[in-house]
């Protein structure tokens, strides 16, 4: 893990920690900042951001919790910072693939069976505009040309996550 020390001047000039989460938008170094976990008093967050060398770091920080109308108490001092350097991590964009549990919107029953890939992909077709007999004729052309993509990127997935659901 490669790591780099700033000082909190140099993270200030770059505008480390924003005083908002909604700030990345508006600061070019900015990439991110994600919810990492709620303390007793405050919340710790990570920043991505982009060094004058063109690498990407984050650091962790406490902020404010945000509760609303309800009274807070001061923010933490120098973002919850020991000393006049912060260890950032040297970070990368890593695309992950997440299980993520939705409702069942085609719950099968007697007279209704779970509908298919292709008429799943038919019906995005439909709502987006399409004839019903041009969906048909783009979803089965999609599930041709992408169908072993799709399976082969399950089966990776399935290899990377055995032992993890």
């Amino acid at each position: 893990m490669t790591t780099r020390q700033f000082t909190v001047s140099e993270l200030d000039d770059l505008g480390v920690p924003p005083h908002r989460p909604e700030d990345v938008e508006d600061i070019d170094t900015l990439l991110a900042d994600e919810y990492v976990t709620t303390l007793k008093y405050t919340q710790q967050r990570r920043v991505i951001f982009v060094a004058p060398d063109g690498r990407t770091y984050a650091v962790e920080y406490e902020a404010q919790l945000d509760l609303g109308d309800f009274e807070l108490g001061d923010p933490p001092p120098d973002y919850g910072w020991d000393g006049d350097t912060v260890e950032a991590v040297e970070v990368k964009p890593v695309p992950t693939l997440a299980i993520r549990w939705e409702p069942v919107d085609d719950e099968p029953g007697p007279n209704r069976p779970r509908l298919d890939a292709l008429t799943s992909l038919v019906a995005l077709h439909e709502e987006a505009g399409a004839s019903t007999s041009e969906a048909r004729e783009a979803a089965a052309a999609w599930i041709v040309e992408h169908g072993a993509e799709v399976a082969n990127t399950y089966d990776e997935y399935q290899d990377s996550a055995e032992g993890h659901l």
